[in-house]
């Protein structure tokens, strides 16, 4: 993998510098290093209230401080993050798989509004699964509230065989990370 001098500063490797989406849309997704504030920050102001809501579960107009220093203490082992830049190098979505106790690691996205609905966080989700396999997670799980059924879909589409579990406004899924692109369902 190819460090990235600009605009993502040396800290941020392509994977497979790929297209996310469809052939018109110039998106590429990179691995992050640790402290990328400035791609956190970037692609959080990119998120209406609605989707930060959704995305945190709290109507705080920003995470605190101590949740976003937790979001770019990225390591490439326990806490592995990509992101998604424009051709132009501005960040439109992140996804992050992060180990908790008891063997099951967290997963998490965000893409940018103007940028959902064209597959980002689809490709998102696999390059970091991806990433998170070859690290030695092997179960990711994701909590996602009851009404943000397009987050749900995206969990499903990658996840064919998930099992959605309600817990009231929260829906849990897990999936155990068999051979590459293949996962399979485990008890949320």
């Amino acid at each position: 993998m190819n460090a990235d001098t600009t605009p993502c500063g040396t800290t941020t490797r392509d994977i497979a510098c790929e297209n996310a989406g469809t052939a018109d849309i110039d998106v590429r997704i990179r691995e992050l290093g640790p402290g990328r504030f400035d791609v956190l920050d970037a692609v959080l102001a990119a998120l209406s209230p609605t989707s930060r809501y959704r995305r945190f579960h709290t109507s705080a107009p920003r995470p605190t401080p101590q949740v976003l220093a937790l979001l770019a203490a990225v390591d490439g082992r326990s806490h592995i993050a990509v992101a998604a830049f424009t051709g132009s190098g501005r960040p439109v979505g992140i996804a992050r798989i992060i180990a908790v106790p008891g063997g099951r690691s967290e997963l998490a996205v965000e893409v940018a509004d103007d940028w959902q609905g064209r597959g980002i966080g689809a490709r998102l989700v696999r390059a970091v699964v991806e990433r998170g396999r070859a690290a030695g997670h092997r179960v990711v799980h994701a909590d996602v509230l009851a009404e943000n059924v397009a987050a749900q879909a995206l969990f499903l589409s990658v996840f064919p065989a998930a099992v959605a579990v309600s817990g009231g406004h929260e829906v849990g899924f897990a999936a155990e990370l068999a051979a590459p692109r293949d996962p399979v369902l485990v008890a949320a």
